[in-house]
């Protein structure tokens, strides 16, 4: 017996039967590659690396000492009547006087 005839039409496309297409023109596009570590750009301000690292350390520097200035400022010690606990330096008291040594009754 012989097997049923198929109109061409009806026929299954093969990887044989397509036609050949010619190479795209446009390259396929690829992932993006990774830049430097520096990952904004400044168009204004375009320094070397070592130049901003130096830089941003003198700034550093200089808030660092500002710090320290204001901190000594804030806490210049204010001589008074009474000496410190290694009974050195006169200072004056700071707020109530300290608790250290009372001793407290306490019934439970």
């Amino acid at each position: 017996m012989l097997p049923p005839i198929i109109p061409l039409s009806a026929a299954p496309v093969t990887s044989q039967h397509d036609p050949v297409k010619p190479p795209p023109t446009i390259p396929p596009v690829v992932p993006t590659q990774p830049t430097s570590s520096d990952g904004t750009i400044d168009l204004k301000n375009h320094r070397d690396p070592e130049e901003q690292a130096l830089l941003l350390r003198d700034e550093q520097r200089r808030q660092q000492k500002r710090r320290k200035q204001a901190e000594g400022d804030r806490y210049e010690a204010v001589p008074g009547e009474e000496l410190n606990a290694d009974n050195t330096v006169p200072v004056a008291p700071m707020g109530e006087r300290t608790r250290q040594g009372l001793l407290v009754d306490i019934e439970v």
